[in-house]
């Protein structure tokens, strides 16, 4: 295979991922949709951190990033709140696909769940437990753990869908 058609599938392939991410925060940012009991799921959370387990690119890196900004965007944070947590949680997901973890859906799943918990936790902690702590621990565990719970499920599909953009735009070159 020629190298320009290696790189135009390669641009293609990152291309449907950052679209992927647009359509994701667009779904994030519809007002109730797939709103359960006042809980609803973080999709770019997921997705990056499924992405992260999947694809150890440095190219991934840039899909990380729009998928941050586009979180603080959708959560009206700070820019570079999300994205830095996000980020490092990518890089450890990264790190512990690459050395410590086969690459399956529970796996994927437990990995969403957890980064995604200490994500929210962190959150959590700098927007509200800076002052009083009573009434907080409810909020922990619906605004946390059953959001992280929730948004955790649908790292499942995202993985199908990486595994199979990852599949139809895969690698032929001999290096």
């Amino acid at each position: 295979m020629k190298r320009k058609n290696i790189i135009l599938k390669q641009v293609a392939r990152y291309f449907i991922l950052s679209l992927a991410a647009f359509f994701l925060y667009i779904l994030q940012s519809t007002p109730g949709f797939l709103q359960v009991f006042g809980i609803k799921p973080v999709f770019l959370f997921a997705f990056a951190i499924t992405l992260s387990l999947m694809d150890e690119n440095w190219q991934t890196g840039l899909v990380f990033v729009i998928c941050g900004l586009l979180a603080d965007l959708s959560a009206g944070k700070a820019v570079g709140f999300y994205t830095l947590q996000l980020m490092t949680a990518c890089a450890c997901g990264a790190v512990a696909a690459k050395f410590f973890l086969k690459v399956n859906k529970t796996n994927c799943f437990i990995f969403s769940f957890a980064a995604t918990a200490i994500m929210l936790t962190i959150d959590l902690f700098f927007s509200f437990m800076m002052g009083d702590f009573t009434g907080k621990t409810i909020y922990f565990l619906t605004g946390v753990l059953i959001t992280g719970a929730y948004s955790s499920v649908f790292s499942i599909p995202f993985y199908y869908f990486i595994d199979f953009i990852n599949r139809r735009f895969k690698r032929f070159d001999a290096r």
